[in-house]
């Protein structure tokens, strides 16, 4: 005779335990309790410590006159065709500022060239004494 154990059985939980989720619930609460007077507290320090935005400028009339300076590769420099020296630059935008007040430059600087390079350009025409500038990159000489 067979001995029948209900050791082995299988059964079905239809049960869920709850414990976990009221704890990640309590969990969830604290922290938002905890975390919405903060946000309020960063948005008005935000708003109080905000400085104004500046005053819109008045826009500056056209120049008269459009230059191109570029900076090859190479570091060649050519002014409105013309190819310079680098040394001799300072001296020619100087010239070209006394001439032409209103003169505006396009620095067409190789997109392949150190940032610094541009930057030594730009106060090469801001010692000049020339203010209105563009800068755009060039890939290949035409």
């Amino acid at each position: 005779m067979k001995r029948h154990s209900n050791r082995h059985q299988l059964r079905l939980i239809t049960e869920i335990s709850l414990t976990p989720l009221m704890d990640l619930v309590l969990v969830l609460l604290f922290v938002f309790l905890l975390a919405a007077p903060l946000l309020k507290a960063d948005k008005a320090m935000l708003t109080a410590t905000a400085p104004t935005p500046p005053p819109a400028p008045t826009s500056a009339p056209a120049p008269t006159e459009t230059i191109t300076l570029r900076v090859n590769s190479d570091q060649s420099v050519t002014l409105n065709g013309a190819m310079l020296a680098r040394t001799d630059l300072p001296v020619s935008l100087k010239q070209l500022a006394q001439r032409k007040p209103g003169i505006g430059i396009e620095v067409r600087m190789h997109r392949d060239l150190p940032v610094q390079q541009l930057v030594e350009t730009m106060q090469l025409l801001e010692a000049a004494g020339i203010q209105k500038t563009a800068v755009t990159t060039h890939a290949e000489a035409p």
